[in-house]
């Protein structure tokens, strides 16, 4: 495979050489080709002590760190940036080598300088890589390791013919006698456990022995290892029913909304947003403009609250003082975006993107906003549901990021009529409101106004690479 010499990966690693950051990828280098589709991660040690100068590398270059709630191991960090076509590049960086069970790694073996001297420069793909000896050598202790539990095994079962891929193509060159390190194998284990022609699992005994031999490595107490085992099962199964998470930022995570008239293609968007970043970060999604839900919503309708090209929120037109039943309304829906945005706000803090369709503007009689007028005739009813509702937008948080779709009226208009919606807006109401909100300011801390009226593959590239740097920015 020839890689651009654009590729982001590609770049992150030569600008690791010009700094003097030494790296090589001691594991899984069968699947290079993967690597620089991004449809793989690779697997990088980097040594601690250059870890703050790689860091900062990661930091200018816009790659961000992200956490595994039910993986989180010291001295390994997860980095992910978005390619120029879009695709997710994965960092799995090891600043120590600890290795072993799948699930609890815990051993940290010694290797650190031996790592770096063993390396050789890939020359199909530019790269430090471990040399095949040396990588067979951890492959054969990585391969004793794993397999010393049930779950372990279980785990190392299901990703066996990668297993094999990977031995086949690191001990082709020589034999069993040369396979040495920094520890000795050939008094600990039998080396013909690998010499079939096909790689099988070792006898659970052997694996055991082996493990044994390396109690001077072990990162935990020998005899608390089923206690975490036995912990992080449930930390997993939980996460598998209920939690759902993916990886998640390292500190607090972001809110990023989506405004703009009907039309203007934020649900298309969102979606977008959801499926090329979801498929490795942890992601909800919301609706501001309509926080009653759909239920609710379905009720508010029946009981004749339909919007009409003059009443309906955001239009120039609806200025006249409201009635006690819509100031009734527009208080519990202030109330009701309050209640529902201090929930994404709350949930972010756990360390996921939070997605939502608009966020409210303080701004009478915009989209999104205060809805109550009161006149010379409003009564002691509608003066207390406004006093509520200002409250409510005046204390509502803001949204980390808010982007503005401006597309022309025309797009807009042309868009909307192909929607498949219940209750869907006319091209009338598009006309309506979409005069009287062009100057719309969300309650944001940096709002964004993103032209999006030219082709979908062009915008979304355009889009999703804007959403990667304030991510970028702000981790």
């Amino acid at each position: 495979m020839k890689i651009s010499e654009e590729n982001t990966l590609k770049i992150l690693l030569s600008y690791c050489d010009v700094r003097g950051i030494s790296y090589v990828s001691w594991k899984n280098n069968h699947e290079l080709n993967l690597v620089f589709s991004g449809e793989r991660d690779i697997d990088l040690y980097v040594p601690v002590n250059q870890r703050s100068n790689f860091l900062k590398l990661c930091k200018e270059m816009g790659w961000v760190e992200f956490s595994n709630p039910v993986a989180c191991y010291p001295d390994i960090s997860h980095f992910y940036t978005l390619g120029n076509d879009l695709e997710i590049f994965h960092l799995h960086v090891y600043f120590k080598l600890i290795t072993g069970d799948t699930w609890i790694k815990e051993y940290l073996l010694p290797f650190d300088e031996w790592l770096l001297e063993n390396r050789v420069l890939n020359e199909e793909y530019g790269i430090w890589v471990l040399n095949n000896q040396s990588q067979s050598y951890i492959f054969l202790i990585r391969h004793l390791l794993k397999c010393g539990s049930f779950i372990g095994r279980l785990m190392y079962k299901r990703e066996l013919e990668s297993y094999r891929e990977e031995w086949n193509q690191c001990s082709k060159d020589f034999g069993e006698n040369e396979l040495n390190g920094p520890i000795s194998l050939s008094d600990r284990i039998d080396l013909s456990i690998v010499s079939d022609s096909e790689l099988k699992l070792p006898s659970l005994l052997n694996s055991l022995k082996f493990r044994f031999s390396c109690s001077p490595y072990l990162r935990h107490n020998i005899i608390s290892l089923p206690f975490i085992r036995f912990f992080s099962l449930c930390n997993r199964v939980l996460n598998k029913i209920f939690y759902k998470q993916k990886k998640v930022f390292t500190s607090e995570g972001i809110v990023i909304a989506i405004s703009g008239v009907d039309g203007s293609g934020k649900s298309t968007m969102l979606r977008e947003l959801s499926d090329v970043f979801g498929k490795f970060l942890t992601i909800r999604s919301f609706h501001l403009g309509k926080p009653q839900g759909k239920f609710i919503e379905s009720i508010w309708r029946a009981m004749g609250n339909k919007s009409t090209n003059a009443s309906m929120a955001g239009t120039s037109s609806n200025n006249l003082p409201s009635s006690k039943v819509r100031a009734f309304n527009g208080m519990i829906l202030a109330l009701m975006r309050l209640r529902l945005a201090r929930s994404i706000i709350k949930l972010s803090r756990k360390g996921g993107l939070m997605v939502t369709d608009r966020w409210p503007t303080n701004e009478l009689g915009k989209m999104d906003g205060p809805r109550i007028i009161l006149g010379e005739e409003s009564g002691w009813v509608e003066t207390y549901c406004k006093k509520i509702e200002s409250w409510a937008y005046n204390v509502m948080p803001s949204a980390d990021v808010c982007y503005f779709f401006e597309v022309p009226i025309e797009i807009a208009a042309s868009r909307n009529r192909y929607r498949v919606k219940e209750n869907k807006e006319t091209d009338e109401m598009i006309h309506a409101r979409y005069a009287n909100n062009y100057e719309y300011e969300p309650i944001s801390r940096k709002t964004i106004r993103f032209d999006n009226s030219e082709e979908f593959e062009i915008k979304r590239k355009e889009f999703l690479s804007s959403i990667w740097q304030q991510i970028s920015l702000m981790s």
